[in-house]
């Protein structure tokens, strides 16, 4: 499931309905957030899920988190005070750092499956803490002591849509291509793209209903077309546009990869207009971007308090929503 915005800064909201699921010795691994945009956080005190699909952790019920020593012997648990869970991203953080070689698993919890993803811009967010007048036991004097950390976000969503894609498997690493729907909805289901390697002396793309064909460069027999001038090229295409379609190299990749022979690959994921009304005091998790595909965002447990429109019930392809944080702050993870 991907959101393919325009640059600039831009929200996901990740919504799951039915029951929660339930980690099982989830694996977990370390995440370096030793950089200033981070705070300097040690390393080997910052593990996540290792499996993104299933961060969506929930605070229905505490995670119970266990180690290996150097990652030997059998599983300790770990005293739930020498770690603070970062619900809604799946991160927990350890008060002290754990040797670099300590194996970390989620032995229980609650986590939910995304299953409407909702674009986002122009957003807003506000986020402060709440400070009440106390009196320690045994003393007459008041200190006024901050309390709970609260944020509120205000989003308008531009598609109502869930975006069908795919991406291509196989060759080198960094070679990949990931092709999206953008427009959004089941029609995006129907849409293939093949990567076929004819023996051609140019990269060039066709389009013949809803399947896409890219006929890839090759020089004296060998494939040339990298990942990035594959991306360029369906981007580049009247096409390719028209079906709503547009390419980007996968997160984490850096396009110089050559392009295999591979597909075709049916979109899949495509879903229909949301009805928002129905999220009203849903709990999502919120993912704020300052840029596209710069690696870092702010997540958060957050529930959607109202919902507004220019036009009427039946008319919310833009809907302003107005979210409230659920008791727990924002944090900064990396993708």
């Amino acid at each position: 499931m991907t959101l393919a915005p325009q640059p600039g800064a831009y929200v996901l909201v990740m919504h799951g309905s039915g029951s929660t699921n339930n980690y099982s010795s989830e694996a977990m691994e370390e995440v370096n957030l030793y950089s200033a945009r981070w705070g300097f956080k040690p390393r080997y005190t910052v593990y996540r899920i290792a499996d993104e699909t299933k961060r969506m952790m929930m605070d229905t019920e505490s995670p119970v988190i266990q180690k290996k020593v150097h990652g030997s012997g059998d599983w300790v648990t770990v005293s739930a005070s020498a770690y603070k869970v970062w619900y809604g991203a799946g991160y927990v953080e350890f008060s002290s750092p754990l040797n670099s070689d300590d194996t970390v698993q989620c032995l229980s919890g609650k986590y939910l499956t995304a299953d409407t993803l909702i674009g986002c811009i122009e957003r807003s967010l506000t986020m402060s803490r709440k400070h009440e007048d106390c009196t320690c036991f045994g003393d007459e004097s008041a200190e006024r002591a901050g309390t709970v950390q609260d944020w509120n976000a205000s989003l308008t969503a531009l598609r109502a849509k869930k975006c069908a894609e795919a991406t291509s498997s196989g060759g080198s690493s960094n070679s990949h291509v990931r092709v999206v729907h953008h427009v959004g909805g089941t029609a995006g289901n129907s849409i293939t793209i093949d990567f076929q390697d004819n023996n051609s002396t140019s990269l060039s793309v066709s389009v013949v209903g809803t399947d896409i064909v890219v006929d890839l460069d090759t020089d004296l027999g060998i494939p040339i077309s990298t990942a990035a001038s594959v991306v360029e090229a369906l981007n580049n295409n009247a096409a390719v546009a028209a079906l709503g379609v547009r390419a980007e190299i996968p997160s984490g990749e850096d396009g110089s990869g050559i392009v295999a022979d591979s597909g075709p690959y049916t979109l899949a994921g495509g879903a229909d207009e949301i009805d928002f009304e129905e999220l009203m005091d849903e709990t999502v998790v919120l993912r704020f971007y300052n840029v596209a595909d710069d690696g870092d965002a702010f997540v958060g447990l957050g529930r959607i308090e109202s919902v507004g429109s220019t036009g009427g019930p039946a008319d919310l392809m833009k809907a302003d929503l107005s979210v409230v944080g659920a008791r727990h702050p924002i944090y900064h993870v990396v993708e």
